[in-house]
């Protein structure tokens, strides 16, 4: 089948694509977060940081920094009605967080990041990433939820371990995450 659109048609697909995109930034909130004169540059390139990774997801609530490594607490809200499973929901938010850290100013310097996630409570997830590798996967499709997939380590509480194995048996989840999901049929819990 040979479909033509119009040069008309195709500037108001176009319009509607961008308001569409310009309403979700703007949602978000400004790019750079206000901070005081007098600010020193170290200073406002860790607002900067933190601003962007906790604007990525509302899930990603705390940014904590030690020299070159970096802690981000994951608190999705609470489940009411039919939610998206959850290691697709992480990975994805984990993703996105990831590439808001490589693409603010000295974001680079972080060379690993923690992420203390809360799966049935707090910190019963927790992912380990070694960020060096960040750069060449990221320009592959879906190259940030990729890159979430791959923790250098991993550990979970042992409800929170049985949850995400269970969760892997789904063949979707499995066809979509296939590393993240070996990794989890792998892993042990902590005691």
């Amino acid at each position: 089948m040979n479909v033509k659109i119009g040069g008309a048609t195709l500037a108001v697909i176009l319009t509607g694509m961008l308001i569409a995109l310009g309403v979700n930034e703007c949602q978000r909130g400004p790019l750079n977060p206000e901070v005081a004169d007098g600010t020193s540059d170290e200073q406002k390139a860790w607002l900067t940081i933190e601003h962007r990774i906790k604007r990525s997801d509302p899930a990603l609530t705390d940014v904590y920094r030690d020299q070159q490594t970096l802690t981000v607490r994951y608190r999705p809200e609470k489940c009411t009605d039919e939610c998206e499973a959850w290691v697709p929901q992480l990975l994805r938010v984990v993703g996105h967080g990831l590439a808001a850290l490589n693409n603010a100013p000295g974001g680079k310097q972080y060379t690993q990041v923690t992420v203390k996630a809360r799966l049935l409570v707090d910190d019963d997830v927790e992912l380990v990433y070694d960020m060096q590798g960040f750069d060449a996967i990221k320009t592959q499709r879906d190259g940030y939820i990729t890159f979430a997939s791959l923790p250098r380590s991993l550990t979970f509480s042992r409800a929170a371990l049985a949850q995400a194995q269970d969760e892997c048996r789904n063949p979707s989840t499995q066809g979509f995450y296939p590393e993240f999901c070996e990794r989890i049929g792998k892993a042990k819990a902590r005691d």
